[in-house]
């Protein structure tokens, strides 16, 4: 079964990606005070963050009425379980991910010392980190798959639409069980929250039907991912053409 424990993966945040979740237009220009904290934020991050990946293939993968499971642990991710079933996966990644602690640490004493502007920049900038480790994740994936004639679904996480965010805590155990181990420490709450925040927990759809992956591109994780260089790609990515949403 596959296994990807990575403590210091590769960050490199697109400018376009992180103006995206800062709230600016698309093809908006950073100058003066908005480009030092810019530069700031990418340059803290570099040297102080702690980012890492994890994933590993599930066991198994059953597609019911009303449920997923995996390995046996009942899920009810209602457009998880929809791709699934159109793409006819026969099995699943599960993934976590994480910008650190360190990050979010600073912002939060940022804020207390009256720096919201600096605190705004650096805490956007651990959003963009996690986005691009599951990015880098989904196109690892990709590649593992690629070899060997199957094609990885878009992931889904809870928390997403119809995926009620109150299961993150028996996905985490799940991603947990039989003894595997995180590259760093993540906990999640009874409410679904994760601690560190800025993490996340996701399941990425495997499939050996890579022609009907090829012609319904909604099934393909291509549209959701910004990773630029990915020689894998089979569709557009769509995010970079609609209005930025700042999170």
């Amino acid at each position: 079964m596959m296994e990807l424990a990575d403590a210091s993966p590769t960050v490199r945040i697109e400018p376009a990606e992180y103006r995206r979740l800062l709230g600016y237009p698309r093809d908006y220009v950073l100058n003066g005070r908005s480009l030092e904290l810019s530069d700031w934020a990418r340059d803290w991050y570099s040297r102080l963050g702690r980012p890492w990946i994890y994933a590993r293939e599930a066991g198994r993968l059953e597609i019911g009425n009303g449920t997923v499971r995996i390995d046996g642990v009942p899920f009810t991710p209602q457009r998880l379980k929809t791709t699934l079933h159109r793409a006819e996966a026969h099995g699943a990644f599960l993934v976590a991910a994480g910008a650190g602690p360190e990050a979010e640490e600073e912002a939060n004493r940022l804020w207390r010392e009256d720096k919201p502007d600096e605190y705004f920049f650096l805490e956007v900038f651990g959003s963009a980190v996690v986005e691009h480790l599951f990015t880098t994740a989904g196109a690892r994936l990709c590649a593992w798959a690629e070899e060997r004639g199957m094609a990885v679904l878009p992931h889904d996480s809870p928390g997403y639409s119809q995926w009620d965010i109150a299961e993150q805590a028996s996905l985490l155990r799940l991603i947990q069980s039989a003894g595997h181990v995180l590259p760093a420490r993540l906990e999640a709450l009874g409410s679904g929250a994760l601690l560190p925040k800025k993490s996340q927990l996701g399941v990425f759809g495997l499939t050996r039907h890579t022609a009907r992956v090829s012609r319904l591109t909604d099934l393909v994780p291509c549209q959701s991912c910004s990773f630029v260089p990915c020689q894998y790609r089979r569709a557009p990515y769509l995010k970079a053409c609609n209005q930025p949403q700042p999170q």
